[in-house]
């Protein structure tokens, strides 16, 4: 069973575009990284398997959200 990784880098872009393929390898081993300019995250480079779990928590939360009984606010009284 893979090593759970949860550590998260924060990168300048700059130093992103020089280092890509590092990168990529680091994701790959489950690393997150978070791409930055002027110290702000602008962007993530997550591993696969967090995408997937990302995809699967949407689908679950689109498939409650039409299971929800519809609510619609009751007229006002004149």
């Amino acid at each position: 069973m893979a090593k759970l990784r949860l550590m998260t880098n924060r990168i300048p872009i700059a130093a992103a575009r020089k280092h890509f393929a590092s990168l990529l390898r680091k994701t790959k081993d489950g690393e997150r990284v978070k791409l930055t300019r002027y110290d702000k995250t602008i962007a993530a480079i997550i591993p696969k398997h967090d995408l997937e779990k990302l995809k699967d928590c949407e689908t679950e939360d689109q498939t409650q959200k039409r299971n929800e009984p519809e609510t619609r606010p009751k007229p006002k009284s004149k």
